[in-house]
């Protein structure tokens, strides 16, 4: 079997799935839940992998991840590894546990992530038995649901200290609050009520899921041979730091540097452009983009919160934002 195409760069999101052997349970009691779940917090730990959402099926599993170190491949290797010798041994059983290599998509950060992570949170009530269940009953079930962290998301009571809720909450719904967490757990829960679009329509090749600019900037960091060798292991590296970004900014604002990084700029709309996608597109944390403008990292989420807002309500604001965009993922791939 060809093996599939890793595309690994530091803070990149993945969708990864894997299911039992032959489709047999990995999971035969809560006993090989929570081991399982003690052993991705491990392996995430161990690999600086960041956490925003998992469920645990009787037979799969489905994680949304983003990877610091590019090392998505060692980061499962060692999850599925721990847990196949703890399975093992606990059920006195050899051999596979999981059929074969994992399946992983890279995810665009932007408008991927969020429908990305309500198909995961919504695989519980996905099987025949609740095909006629009222939807208040599909509710109940996801808020209570153990084996996922949608549960996490609604109450602060069932949260877990390996999960990043913050994350998605800060960037789809302006912050980690009791606001957030009900406009979080009433999109989940909208998918109950029918069909939802499949988030997976756009995938292409096969392992990118994002706009036609993301997957134009990944293909250019493919190495450039013939397609037949296209299944193996590729590492990739985003070298392109916040400060290249703010230049890139400036230069697309007809504006001098200097004047983004001012707190009291007149250039708000620029500026908060300049940290997201510094953000997005560099390979530094909130802190450390936060350093650059002179701000703490909570300040360069509200940041961006803000100008999500806008965008929202401005078109122009957004169309010169997207112009802006296409040049720094322009720049990134100039600089491979």
């Amino acid at each position: 079997m060809a093996r599939p195409l890793r595309i690994q760069y530091p803070g990149a999101y993945y969708h990864v799935m894997n299911r039992g052997n032959r489709r047999e349970d990995i999971f035969i009691t809560d006993t090989d839940r929570s081991r399982f779940v003690d052993a991705l917090a491990d392996s995430c730990e161990t690999f600086s992998v960041n956490l925003v959402a998992y469920v645990l099926m009787a037979n799969h599993f489905h994680l949304l991840v983003q990877t610091a170190h590019a090392n998505l491949s060692e980061f499962m290797r060692h999850l599925l590894v721990t847990y196949t010798v703890r399975f093992n041994r606990r059920h006195g059983r050899s051999g596979h546990v999981f059929q074969g290599r994992f399946k992983s998509l890279l995810v665009e950060a932007d408008e991927y992530l969020l429908p990305l992570s309500r198909y995961i949170h919504l695989n519980p009530i996905r099987s025949r038995q609740f095909k006629n269940t009222d939807i208040q009953s599909k509710s109940d079930y996801l808020t209570k649901y153990p084996w996922s962290t949608f549960p996490g998301y609604c109450y602060l009571r069932k949260r877990d200290k390996s999960i990043d809720y913050g994350w998605l909450l800060n960037t789809y719904f302006g912050e980690d609050s009791a606001q957030g967490r009900r406009r979080y757990r009433a999109y989940v829960q909208q998918g109950t009520e029918g069909e939802i679009e499949n988030p997976f329509k756009g995938v292409v090749h096969q392992s990118i899921l994002g706009s036609q600019s993301f997957v134009k900037w990944v293909k250019k960091k493919l190495p450039r041979k013939d397609q037949r060798e296209i299944p193996s292991l590729r590492k990739l590296q985003q070298d392109i730091s916040a400060a290249h970004i703010i230049e890139e900014v400036a230069r697309a604002g007809q504006v001098q540097t200097e004047d983004l990084l001012d707190r009291k700029t007149r250039l708000k709309d620029l500026r908060q452009m300049a940290i997201e996608l510094s953000y997005r597109y560099s390979n530094e944390k909130q802190a450390a983009i936060g350093a650059v403008f002179g701000v703490d990292y909570s300040t360069v989420s509200q940041s961006r919160a803000r100008l999500r807002a806008k965008l929202k309500s401005s078109r122009k604001l957004n169309k010169q934002f997207k112009q802006i965009k296409e040049q720094v993922i322009n720049l990134s791939i100039s600089k491979i």
